[in-house]
């Protein structure tokens, strides 16, 4: 096998445009959602007996030493 066909199938295995020094895999690994995560901190305030508080859409909080 030649250099140069060596040097293309090498870089055809990369994921992306990258060049060296990146990992040579055949796919990009797509993580999921976070669907699970939502899931397990609803389960957990559930256990809490939290109630959710509609139509806030950001929170300010201050410490009493000032940080």
């Amino acid at each position: 096998m030649d250099h140069e066909k060596l040097a293309r199938m090498q870089n055809a295995v990369r994921i992306g445009s990258s060049g060296k020094g990146t990992p040579r895999r055949k796919m990009k690994k797509v993580h999921k959602s976070s669907g699970t995560d939502d899931k397990k901190l609803q389960g957990a305030l559930k256990k809490l007996n939290v109630q959710p508080i509609t139509a806030i859409e950001e929170v300010n909080m201050f410490k009493q030493d000032g940080n």
